[in-house]
């Protein structure tokens, strides 16, 4: 009987496809197909579903393309040790190692573990490690220069007491606290650096002391790269234009940043104007924090003119009229201001969630490494962070048991 069917089966097919064509043709010349074709009770296919055709539309269908990914299986002793890595840079005990492979629900033993990482006091000098690293920063007080360790701690105290991460950029008190290695404990502090109103680490001594350079360009670059993980230009428009054979791509008019002494229109062998019309309109808030990230009353950054430099002056930054903005549209007259702006933009919310993932998965930097991450991979993560308070502690956790990461 087997062979008689294998012997009829190339029939059928043969059959099928010149039934196919025939109907195809007719088609093509404006005819109606025959009902039977496609479904019909009377003559023609046989619909009856099979393995090879689940749908019983007489097509065998292809099997579903697999990827080295579909061989993952769930393995959460294997998840125990790969977070405690990454979270107290530890192996687990034994102990911890035999809980969850004996356990009977060994999904809620691991996330037990888990949370256990999450409040041991390990965890919390790892993320102040981890915000050094991302931030560029780190180091204690010395001589006339502040501690470059304040704002690394003040973002990893931030996420460890389940903060809004937005204070990152908002906060106007204890912005500048220290780290108890003895007690392990965060202690309260104040950037006292001449500040009347603080915004979170845009207003660090340490931040502001580090990145001085010309015209403050270096600390607008570090706001860009650190939290919302793309270099300059920032902003494009939706219809660029050719400006001295080359394309604009920014937004903002473009005579509106400055030509003397320092012509940002240039377009001799790049347009500067597609990063500098940004930049120029952000600039000028952190112009007055000195060498030794002061406050000041006036201006104490330079223009790189020949033969010396001189003290930067507004207009050196933008034409006559233009006022300070984060954004094209989106005009901040002061740091606070300036703080709440960078607080509301979805790039920042997706950079903080990007970079942990990065932390979660071991990939290296997204802005020097090139490590970006999937949109639809942060989706769901994006998600919850903007709905959860903006918790990032938590959304690491939701990450730390995800299938992505429970799956080897």
């Amino acid at each position: 009987m087997k062979a008689q069917e294998k012997g009829r089966q190339p029939m059928r097919n043969t059959w099928m496809l010149s039934t196919l064509a025939a109907a195809a043709m007719m088609i093509g010349c404006g005819s109606d197909p025959p009902t039977t074709l496609l479904g019909g009770t009377s003559g023609g296919l046989d619909t009856t579903p099979t393995q090879e055709d689940p749908d019983g539309d007489g097509i065998t269908d292809e099997p579903p393309e697999t990827t080295v990914l579909d061989d993952r299986v769930v393995d959460y002793n294997e998840a125990l040790r790969t977070a405690s890595l990454k979270l107290l840079r530890r192996l687990p005990t034994l102990a911890q190692i035999k809980k969850v492979e004996t356990a009977l629900d060994p999904k809620l033993t691991y996330e037990q573990e888990l949370d256990a990482m999450l409040a041991d006091p390990a965890f919390q000098e790892r993320m102040i490690k981890w915000w050094r690293d991302v931030m560029r920063q780190g180091g204690g007080a010395v001589d006339d220069r502040p501690s470059r360790d304040t704002a690394p701690v003040f973002a990893a105290r931030v996420m460890m007491e389940e903060r809004s991460f937005t204070e990152l950029f908002t906060a106007t008190s204890n912005t500048c606290p220290s780290y108890d290695s003895d007690a392990r404990a965060f202690v309260d502090g104040e950037c006292n650096n001449g500040v009347t109103t603080h915004a979170g680490v845009l207003t660090d001594p340490g931040v502001m002391h580090q990145f001085y350079g010309n015209m403050a360009f270096r600390r607008v670059r570090w706001v860009q790269e650190v939290f919302v993980c793309t270099k300059f230009p920032a902003e494009y428009s939706p219809t660029p234009e050719q400006i001295g054979g080359t394309d604009y791509i920014s937004p903002w008019n473009f005579d509106s940043v400055a030509t003397e002494p320092i012509n940002f229109q240039d377009t001799k062998s790049v347009i500067c104007a597609n990063c500098h019309t940004t930049i120029n309109h952000i600039a000028p808030l952190f112009a007055n924090f000195d060498a030794q990230g002061n406050y000041q009353a006036s201006i104490q950054v330079m223009t790189p003119t020949v033969p010396e430099p001189v003290s930067t002056e507004l207009a050196h930054w933008l034409q006559p009229g233009e006022t300070t903005h984060w954004r094209h549209g989106q005009p901040v007259a002061s740091l606070p201001a300036l703080g709440q702006a960078i607080a509301d933009d979805p790039d920042v919310a997706e950079c903080a969630v990007a970079r942990m993932w990065n932390f979660t998965m071991s990939k290296e930097d997204i802005v020097n490494d090139l490590s970006t991450v999937p949109p639809e991979v942060l989706a769901p993560y994006l998600s919850e962070f903007t709905s959860n308070g903006m918790n990032l502690k938590q959304v690491l956790r939701s990450m730390f048991t995800s299938d992505d990461f429970v799956r080897f």
